[in-house]
C-alpha cells in the first residue's frame, strides 16, 4: 500500500508542477512540527502528542505552491503532498507576508500505540498559514493543519502547527 500511495503522490506532484505555465521557483526546506493525534471516542486511550522533524521539496509561483514533505520521529513517519493557494496579496500590499490555504493528502505509519488495528494508512485534510520572506532566497512558513485518518483504527484526526524554513534555488 505504501508503494501505491507514493506513486499516487508523485504523479499528482508531477502533474501539478508540469501544469504551471508561469515562472516557478523550486525550493528545499526543513520543518519542525507538533501534532495532537486524537483517537476515536470508543477507545479508552488518551490523545497522543508528537513532535517531528521533516524535509521538503516543492515549487512555487506567484499564486500557487506545491510541495511534498517527509516527516518523522521514533514512532511516526509520514509522507505528504500539499497544494496551497496564496491569497490576498493585493490586500496586504507587501510581498514579505503572504497568507495561504491548502489541501493535503498523504501516507502515515504510526507505531506509538500498542495493539492498534491498523498502524499505517492514508490521511487527508486542510492547512492554512503565512509565508514570511526573510530574503529573496529564504522564507519561513508558519501553518496550522487538520488531517483525517479514516482507515486507521483507533486513530481519528491529527492537528498541529508547522514551522518551516525554505531555500529557493
Amino acid at each position: 500500500m505504501f508503494t501505491k500511495a507514493m506513486i499516487l503522490l508523485f504523479s499528482l506532484l508531477s502533474f501539478t508542477i508540469s501544469t504551471y505555465a508561469v515562472e516557478s521557483f523550486p525550493f528545499i526546506g526543513v520543518t519542525i512540527e507538533t501534532h495532537t493525534i486524537d483517537l476515536k471516542s470508543s477507545s479508552n486511550l488518551p490523545s497522543e502528542h508528537e513532535k517531528t522533524i521533516g524535509i521538503r521539496y516543492g515549487r512555487q509561483t506567484l499564486d500557487w505552491r506545491t510541495m511534498f514533505t517527509l516527516s518523522l520521529n521514533s514512532d511516526y513517519t509520514s509522507f505528504a503532498m500539499e497544494i496551497d493557494k496564496i491569497l490576498l496579496d493585493s490586500m496586504f500590499g507587501m510581498p514579505e507576508l503572504r497568507p495561504y490555504i491548502g489541501a493535503t493528502v498523504g501516507y502515515i505509519k504510526y507505531d506509538a500505540i500498542p495493539n492498534i488495528d491498523t498502524n499505517e494508512g492514508l490521511f487527508y485534510g486542510a492547512n492554512a498559514g503565512f509565508l514570511i520572506y526573510a530574503t529573496d532566497t529564504i522564507d519561513t512558513d508558519i501553518s496550522y493543519h487538520y488531517y483525517f485518518m479514516d482507515s486507521m483504527n483507533p486513530l481519528n484526526t491529527f492537528k498541529g502547527v508547522t514551522l518551516g524554513v525554505h531555500y529557493f534555488y
